[in-house]
């Protein structure tokens, strides 16, 4: 490696005490670029640090080298924190343009700390920071608080929260600039509306240039990936499956394959599920493709209806489509639609949202609900008022404010339960796609997994022209858990740089790689680029030893009910074959490959 980093860094992390109204800006330590990067990586090592000395509140929010750079499909932001849902260590993953302004007004991350005795929001600006009074925005659902800041603000990019982040319920979510929140779970509104922080800012006028430390090889690098988007079957903007599609083309191949999360997860399948479809959805409420910073691919959906309901939005992705729709029986493209840009603009998180409907749907049907209350399987009318009532956290709303641990012990049954960590499992049913279940049971942050960031752990969809790093054999649980282990640590650097995961259908490894040394001046290899995924999963699995109690498992319909074919997930097995992979010993790293990935500062503080 070299000496030092000639590129790719703004070398400037604000961090705002909100209790005390100060703001400090640090630089990075060489040695934590080289070991965690920046974006996720770079958040993990300062909350651990953080949590060791103090209990004060922390929201972080992370760029990577890659990003503002112009690699493409390097437009990822990441927000760190300690989960009020979960209780683990949580982050969330968002696309769109705030990543780039962010790092080209001169940031590499924010940190905020504690909380404000008053709402307030932040404004990042030419590498500094000022905070501003947020009360007359308070109580503002999301499209409203962006028109108001950019009034003020110019064309701004903005994450807020709304009146659920306000009201602390758990499952509140922060939206990107108004219309997108897919990537961003585990109550992380919540946290904001501690904090009494409605939004951060980044007003129009960034544009400060990135430094590149090899700029030949730069530009050889940008040719070479620019070419393989077009050559992608999968993400060429004109021909591309998933471009021409987006997120929900898994509809149809989890429905046949019997892995479509349906009536909280008691089938696999339904008979309509052509009515969710990408394809349904191009000839319906389908009015545009978005894209986000650095990308031809144009994946993001904009619909919008003036039938049964009046919106224009974007989306449902897939996540959305699934929870909404398929798990609570709903066969309505446009009602499952207006049903998301109802939570995005409540500040809930719509993923959760269906899903938990979901569970209070199979209770109702069980009879555990009482009086008036309860909830019929595809009832949108009644849907649409609880998804109010849950923001407000009033009435009937207010049982599912603590997840869905909250909302079963109030019903009684813990057989319904389809979380880890008090988050539900999204988009696919373990039972069929076993990789999708060793997934979910050993992420750190709890059951949060995105389908299309792990395309290739999905059986499903080995026919739609993509990479699979499974067996053919389902039941070959050793190599379903060295393909798990892989990815997640690929995932783990992936987020550091920020680049979208979608890129893997079309990138190689190498590619990630000779653009992170093109970039910062570093000279990694393929080897060295993974380690460092690993020693960023390692160490989130040591804050949860220290801080959490999460351990790895899924809940009892998954491993213990048989679905329509027989099958159930032999979660055992897989992480016997899991723990070896990792080196770890009963879900914990041994000192031997604590010591291998030089994380030993942070096992001495155990």
């Amino acid at each position: 490696m070299v000496s030092n980093f000639v590129g790719g860094y703004n070398d400037n992390i604000a961090i705002v005490d909100l209790s005390q109204n100060k703001v400090n800006y640090e630089k990075i330590d060489y040695e934590d670029k080289i070991n965690f990067i920046g974006g996720r990586g770079l958040g993990v090592k300062f909350l651990f640090k953080h949590k060791l000395a103090s209990d004060a509140l922390f929201f972080g929010i992370f760029v990577g080298p890659l990003i503002g750079t112009g690699i493409p499909l390097a437009n990822r932001t990441t927000l760190v924190f300690h989960s009020m849902l979960t209780n683990t260590i949580a982050y969330a993953n968002t696309g769109g343009y705030f990543g780039m302004a962010l790092k080209k007004a001169g940031f590499d991350g924010i940190i905020l700390l504690g909380e404000s005795d008053k709402p307030v929001y932040i404004v990042a600006k030419d590498g500094t920071i000022t905070v501003e009074s947020a009360s007359p925005l308070w109580g503002k659902n999301n499209s409203e608080v962006i028109k108001l800041l950019r009034a003020k603000h110019g064309d701004s990019r903005i994450l807020s929260i709304g009146p659920a982040g306000e009201k602390l319920v758990k499952l509140a979510n922060i939206v990107n600039d108004g219309s997108r929140s897919s990537g961003v779970r585990h109550g992380a509104g919540c946290i904001l509306g501690k904090m009494k922080v409605k939004a951060i800012v980044i007003p129009s006028g960034y544009a400060k240039s990135i430094n590149i430390a090899n700029r030949e090889k730069f530009k050889e690098i940008l040719a070479r990936l620019s070419s393989k988007i077009k050559k992608s079957s999968l993400l060429n903007m004109e021909t591309g499956l998933f471009a021409i599609y987006g997120t929900p083309l898994a509809v149809i191949p989890l429905n046949q394959n019997g892995a479509l999360p349906v009536k909280n997860y008691t089938l696999g399948s339904m008979n309509l599920a052509e009515n969710l479809s990408a394809q349904k959805m191009s000839k319906t409420i389908l009015i545009g493709r978005l894209t986000c910073a650095a990308c031809s691919v144009q994946c993001r959906r904009e619909t919008a209806t003036f039938k049964a309901f009046n919106f224009r939005t974007e989306g449902p992705d897939y996540a959305q489509i699934s929870s909404l729709g398929s798990n609570c029986l709903v066969d309505d493209l446009e009602a499952v639609a207006y049903m998301n840009s109802l939570c995005y603009e409540l500040g809930l998180d719509p993923i959760e949202t269906g899903n938990l409907l979901a569970v209070y749907m199979e209770a109702t049907e069980k009879g555990l609900v009482k009086g008036a209350e309860g909830l019929k399987w595809g009832d949108v009318g009644k849907m649409i008022e609880l998804i109010k009532l849950i923001a407000d956290k009033r009435y009937e709303g207010a049982i599912f404010s603590e997840g869905i641990h909250g909302l079963i012990n109030y019903l009684g049954d813990s057989s319904l339960d389809t979380s880890v960590a008090n988050i539900t499992i999204q988009n696919a049913d373990p039972r069929a796609e076993p990789a999708w279940g060793l997934l979910n049971a050993t992420e750190n942050t709890g059951s949060s997994c995105h389908i299309w960031v792990y395309p290739d752990l999905v059986y499903s969809f080995r026919n739609l022209g993509m990479k699979c790093l499974l067996p053919n054999d389902p039941n070959d649980y050793g190599n379903i858990a060295k393909a798990v282990k892989f990815k997640q640590d690929l995932v783990c650097v992936l987020d550091s740089l920020q680049m979208c995961a979608f890129s893997f259908m079309a990138f190689d490894i190498v590619d990630y790689v000779d653009s992170l040394n093109a970039v910062t001046g570093l000279n990694i290899n393929e080897f060295e680029f993974l380690k460092i995924g690993e020693r960023i999963f390692n160490l989130e699995r040591l804050y949860n030893l220290k801080f959490s109690s999460k351990h790895d498992y899924l809940p009892y319909k998954f491993i213990k009910i048989p679905n329509e074919a027989g099958r159930v997930c032999n979660i055992e097995e897989l992480l016997k074959h899991y723990y070896a992979e990792r080196g770890w010993i009963s879900g914990k790293p041994s000192i031997e490959k604590i010591k291998e990935l030089n994380l030993l500062f942070f096992l001495r503080q155990h």
